[in-house]
């Protein structure tokens, strides 16, 4: 299979699964206390997280074909930078009222959780497009 090929699903895998499956965190983070329905989590996750999941499994899909890293490390570590970089877009687009690194720090408790376990989990079901002699 073309690498090219194997890019374009690695970053179909998280772009599919990754919103459904951060939403569903989400949901356990906050929703499942107060039993709503999982399912405005899970669909409107699409809406909030299809950039973050497009962007995470193009850092994977990069590192892995170019670098032949697949570690776990590696969807870990791409999650915290696209979420970072998502968060600190949007400070900057609305900077709030009690301070950038408040806001941050309020934000990232709600954000980085349903993100790292998304894209672990796409990561593992997308490694072995991943491996660089596959």
């Amino acid at each position: 299979m073309s690498t090219t090929l194997r890019a374009i699903l690695v970053v179909g895998v998280f772009a599919v699964l990754g919103p459904p499956v951060g939403g569903a965190v989400a949901w356990l983070m906050v929703g499942a206390r107060s039993l709503r329905s999982p399912l405005p989590f899970i669909t409107g996750a699409y809406g909030e997280a299809i950039w973050l999941a497009i962007g995470t499994g193009l850092l994977c899909c990069a590192v892995a074909l170019v670098w032949c890293r697949t570690s776990w490390l590696v969807p870990f570590g791409a999650a915290l930078a696209v979420t970072a970089l998502a968060i600190t877009v949007g400070a900057v687009i609305d900077p709030p009222r009690d301070g950038v690194l408040a806001a941050l720090a309020r934000v990232a408790v709600v954000f980085v959780p349903p993100s790292i376990v998304a894209a672990l989990v796409c990561w593992l079901i997308a490694r072995p497009l991943l491996r660089h002699d596959a």
